[in-house]
């Protein structure tokens, strides 16, 4: 996929005229706080329908207005155009947000996925390796739910019966009760764990790749900790059946407390440097290179899924990470991938007739 055209009304602090942009790389060059990343918040907003950093749809609105818009016109790679459409807008004391494909509305942000291939990687994506566990977990279905309809489907029944599970408890439900939330949250949570832990394998034979391309010194590996897999379950309905168990025997402790104990919302990911903890025992640097090599295993990942090139977005990287790693990063630059780099200077060694240079002043996105 290539993005050739954005267009922004009362987005964040962005300016209402459309910016065309390059097939290749696209340097967006400004000084903080001027609206570089909420470029890229305006095109990743796609992938999910979304943002990668607001917590609430009124955040993305320019203050004092009533709603904001964004439509982004992208290429793809058997030839087709389709523009995707977003806008939010505020009523009363609530936001309603609506999202059209070629002019078509969808019903759910879900129908999104997979249709508007793009990658980010900044700063933040730091936490999916030194964060908390919400974070892997978070990281996980992202990529499942954008490649694997079925990871979807049982990512979406897994949290409305968790939702309901959870209000069943604190409304003290009988034991009767609580059995038939467990039928219901059982068959979709064993799925989802499954799912996980496949991709799980599977973004490690990706990032043993790229670390062997970026010659890596250290040996990273990831092991997927499940509340509830033992080693035995192999098969949906073998994890299922172990999901009830476990369930069952909760049920005293999780009726005390309000709140479900076990199921895939409290899995984690451990990812480990030479077998132990990374978390524990990785410096900085090697977090940081794990970082990059997970970033590296989605965007494979997605291609090789979705078979469309996804387009990249880095966003402030360069003030993160060594020279070594940014080289592996610049690699990205060639070929026929296209790529969106912030940064406050220009990257004269990178200049090309391919590459278009945005200056990005007080919300203004100026061709250099």
């Amino acid at each position: 996929m290539r993005v050739d055209r954005v267009q922004t009304a009362n987005f964040r602090n962005l300016a209402g005229a459309g910016v065309e942009l390059g097939p290749a790389l696209n340097v967006l060059v400004g000084e903080n706080g001027q609206g570089k990343t909420n470029f890229l918040e305006a095109i990743y907003l796609f992938r999910f329908g979304r943002s990668f950093r607001a917590q609430s749809d009124a955040e993305l609105i320019r203050f004092d207005e009533p709603f904001c818009r964004v439509e982004v016109t992208s290429t793809f790679a058997d030839g087709r155009s389709e523009t995707f459409a977003c806008g939010i807008e505020r009523r009363g004391n609530s936001v309603h947000r609506s999202i059209k494909v070629a002019g078509q509305l969808l019903p759910r942000r879900s129908d999104l996925a997979g249709r508007f291939p793009v990658v980010l990687f900044g700063p933040g994506d730091l936490r999916t390796v030194s964060g908390e566990p919400e974070h892997r977990r978070r990281f996980f279905d992202m990529v499942g739910t954008t490649t694997d309809p079925r990871y979807l489907r049982a990512a979406n029944e897994y949290r409305r019966a968790l939702e309901q599970r959870n209000a069943a408890l604190k409304a003290r439900a009988t034991r009767d009760e609580l059995e038939a939330w467990n039928e219901r949250i059982a068959e979709p949570g064993a799925e989802l764990t499954l799912r996980r832990r496949d991709l799980a394998l599977r973004l490690e034979a990706l990032m043993a790749r790229e670390a062997q391309a970026l010659e890596s010194p250290f040996e990273f590996s990831m092991r997927y900790e499940s509340s509830l897999e033992p080693s035995e379950a192999t098969t949906p309905d073998e994890l299922r059946q172990h999901f009830l168990e476990r369930l069952r025997s909760l049920m005293g402790e999780e009726i005390r407390r309000g709140v479900t104990l076990a199921g895939p919302h409290r899995d984690d990911v451990q990812f480990c440097l030479a077998g132990n903890d990374l978390r524990r025992y990785g410096s900085q640097g090697q977090r940081r290179l794990f970082a990059v090599l997970l970033k590296l295993a989605e965007l494979s990942h997605l291609e090789s899924e979705l078979r469309e090139p996804c387009v990249l977005l880095l966003d402030d990287v360069f003030s993160e990470f060594d020279a070594a790693i940014m080289g592996r990063l610049q690699q990205l630059f060639e070929g026929e991938r296209q790529v969106f780099v912030t940064t406050p200077v220009e990257l004269p060694e990178r200049q090309s007739v391919r590459t278009r240079v945005l200056r990005v002043h007080d919300g203004c996105v100026d061709a250099g």
